[in-house]
């Protein structure tokens, strides 16, 4: 039996217009190769193969999954399924979780690359716990507690490495740490758009530190975006 795909090929435009061709597209690329409906089904962020994703917008989600992350060392303040999505790619990860029951889900999980400790309720624990590594991270995530990422915005610069960037998720309702890092001297960056098996838009921002110095995986940019069905024009 042919599929939907070639169907729509094959089906003269008499019988289905453009406009629908067109919805049925976006619908197919929104819902099914990007994984919303996967993502959906699994009450947890994955793409259409199952693989873990950040909790972050897709176009966010779009940018981080080209680059080269082999040799980088990664902090985030709140874990999850973005802590798997980093171990694949990255070095070495450190999170921070807040949440006991988030916690000893993911501990027995995690892959030998990420060590994940347990923050105590007091928000200063779990906002200067990253101050006990000597050494500045390459990427840090601030994530978790709405109280505690203005704290945590306010002392990321310090810790991380020259070249790196910080991860501000829900940026749009988290408009004094975008400012405070923003101030910081980070060049903010948004990407807004639908996250994995949610409803409404949200906001993701980068905040670039202005040495930013990342490679792609394999030095093209931008990658394709998984409901991208047509090659680079070779003229251009």
């Amino acid at each position: 039996m042919p599929s939907l795909k070639k169907l729509s090929r094959i089906i003269p435009e008499a019988f289905v217009p453009s406009k629908v061709r067109l919805i049925c597209q976006f619908l197919y690329g929104s819902l099914f190769q990007y994984g919303w409906l996967n993502s959906l089904r699994h009450e947890k962020p994955v793409d259409r193969q199952g693989n873990p994703l950040p909790w972050f917008s897709y176009p966010c989600i779009d940018f981080l999954q080209q680059l080269d992350l082999r040799d980088k060392e990664i902090f985030e303040w709140g874990a999850g399924h973005s802590t798997f999505f980093w171990s694949i790619r990255a070095k070495r990860v450190v999170s921070i979780e807040n949440n006991p029951t988030w916690y000893n889900y993911l501990k027995t999980r995690l892959p030998p690359n990420c060590e994940l400790i347990a923050s105590k309720p007091e928000n200063e624990f779990y906002v200067t716990t990253i101050d006990a590594y000597p050494e500045q991270f390459d990427i840090i995530v601030i994530d978790g507690t709405d109280y505690g990422r203005p704290p945590s915005s306010a002392i990321a610069r310090q810790h991380l490495k020259k070249g790196g960037f910080v991860v501000l998720d829900n940026s749009d309702q988290c408009l004094q740490s975008a400012k405070i890092l923003r101030d910081a001297d980070f060049i903010q960056v948004d990407f807004t758009g639908f996250c994995p098996g949610g409803g409404y838009a949200q906001t993701t921002s980068i905040f670039f530190d202005r040495e930013y110095s990342f490679r792609t995986i394999d030095g093209i940019q931008p990658h394709p975006s998984p409901a991208q069905p047509n090659p680079p024009w070779p003229s251009a």
